[in-house]
């Protein structure tokens, strides 16, 4: 079904397509931990049983109805202290990947690497990484993408389905996506993680506006920055605190 795209310089020229699978992201990471496998594989499925999002959660699809990808990228290029601007590319990619098929660019990153159309939920990514000494041996990038789901049992979602009233090609949108991961991911390559960096805050949900979250106590905030290392910086009455992924929830 999903082709090796033309279109590419090297993301994408070897796909792993399997009717059905457990996780993606687990058959990419025994294959870059045992094999020597080509920087750019990736492995698709049309019914993944046991997908995994951030915080431990479980991602659910309707088989055959969206996109449940993972990938493999190589970026030892990037120290495992510095890990997060690649975090921030990839999120911009899945980000453009849904507003170019919306008419007013009207999805958002909430903060890390989900990514919004108003409140509800239409992608998320799961990075996984290996580490040689001090830099990125192998980046396993697993990404779910709704797309013609409209049936999401009672949770706080949607999909391109939803938000354009039509299906959606799967072949074209996965061929837009890989296309999209390549060229931020050879942006930041380049070295221009400064200008990622500043696209992604742009991009945050409740970047520099007020929001209610959520620690031991509910608060209000305004989102400041995101660190070298990717906390939130968030001020709270004038002052600044940052925040570590699972330490702080957003109250949507």
């Amino acid at each position: 079904m999903y082709k090796i795209l033309a279109n590419t310089l090297f993301l994408g020229k070897k796909v792993i397509y399997m009717p059905s699978c457990h996780s993606t992201n687990d058959i990419a990471l025994e294959m870059a931990r045992n094999s020597d496998i080509t920087e750019g594989t990736v492995i698709i499925t049309d019914d993944q049983t046991e997908g995994r999002g951030q915080r431990g959660n479980s991602w659910h699809a309707s088989p055959g109805k969206n996109i449940t990808l993972s990938l493999l990228l190589k970026p030892k290029f990037l120290e495992a202290s510095k890990q997060y601007p690649l975090n921030m590319a990839i999120s911009l990619a899945v980000l453009k990947t849904v507003n170019d098929q919306l008419a007013d660019n009207e999805a958002s990153i909430k903060w890390p690497n989900d990514i919004y159309v108003g409140r509800r939920k239409i992608a998320g990514m799961l990075i996984e990484n290996g580490l040689s000494r001090k830099t990125l041996d192998y980046s396993v990038i697993g990404i779910g993408l709704n797309v013609n789901q409209s049936d999401f049992g009672g949770l706080q979602a949607t999909s391109l389905k939803d938000e354009l009233d039509k299906d959606s090609d799967l072949e074209l949108i996965f061929q837009k996506l890989v296309e999209n991961v390549e060229a931020y991911y050879l942006q930041l390559k380049a070295g221009k993680s400064l200008a990622i960096k500043e696209e992604y805050l742009r991009s945050l949900l409740g970047y520099r506006s007020k929001l209610k979250f959520r620690t031991e106590y509910e608060f209000e905030g305004t989102i400041q920055d995101v660190t070298e290392s990717g906390q939130l910086s968030v001020s709270i009455n004038g002052r600044s605190e940052n925040f570590s992924f699972k330490e702080i929830d957003f109250i949507l």
